[in-house]
């Protein structure tokens, strides 16, 4: 009587292709999650900036808000190391990403002006970077700015003179409703 049965060598063969197949997936996979590290933090900066410079409009808890990048911290007040602890929002970058450039950015009560303009650099551990420009006016990401999901309005802000800025798309049924700001640059 004869069994069917799988030999010594065919067992070892299918190892060996399955141990192929995962040495070559590890790298990639490694690639991925740290591709998707940098872009995650391109998006977490660019929302916590955002979100400080909307509690600053709103003029939340009579105070200013900032953003510092290196904790990933949303703080009340115009300056980190001043700030108010009990009020911080903390959203940590991942630890495959470093940043450089400016450290921490507030904005002004009302207005939204950022206390400082220049680059955010985001760098991946694979030298990987990606770049947030902070600019008088929306918050951008470099290379972005002519993006569909970007419109030019004319902002009003509280009793100042109006100026043109770029704001995402978003954001406009908000600044139309509470600043009564207008599409296209200001005349």
């Amino acid at each position: 009587m004869r069994h069917s049965a799988f030999t010594i060598v065919e067992i070892l063969l299918v190892l060996s292709v399955i141990a192929v197949f995962g040495a070559l997936s590890i790298p990639s996979y490694r690639y991925y999650t740290i591709v998707n590290d940098l872009e995650r933090s391109v998006d977490q900066v660019t929302q916590g900036l955002h979100r400080a410079r909307f509690l600053s409009e709103l003029n939340e808890q009579d105070s200013a808000w900032g953003y510092h990048v290196a904790t990933g911290i949303i703080f009340k007040g115009g300056l980190y190391a001043d700030r108010d602890t009990g009020f911080d929002e903390v959203q940590p970058l991942p630890t495959t990403v470093t940043s450089s450039g400016l450290s921490e950015v507030s904005f002004a009560v009302l207005t939204g002006d950022p206390s400082a303009t220049g680059s955010i650099v985001l760098t991946a551990v694979n030298g990987a970077q990606r770049f947030i420009t902070i600019q008088s006016g929306p918050v951008l990401i470099l290379g972005e700015e002519e993006d569909s999901d970007f419109l030019t309005i004319c902002h009003y802000s509280g009793g100042g003179n109006p100026h043109t800025i770029k704001i995402p798309e978003s954001a406009w049924p908000a600044h139309q409703r509470n600043h009564g700001d207008t599409l296209g640059a200001c005349p």
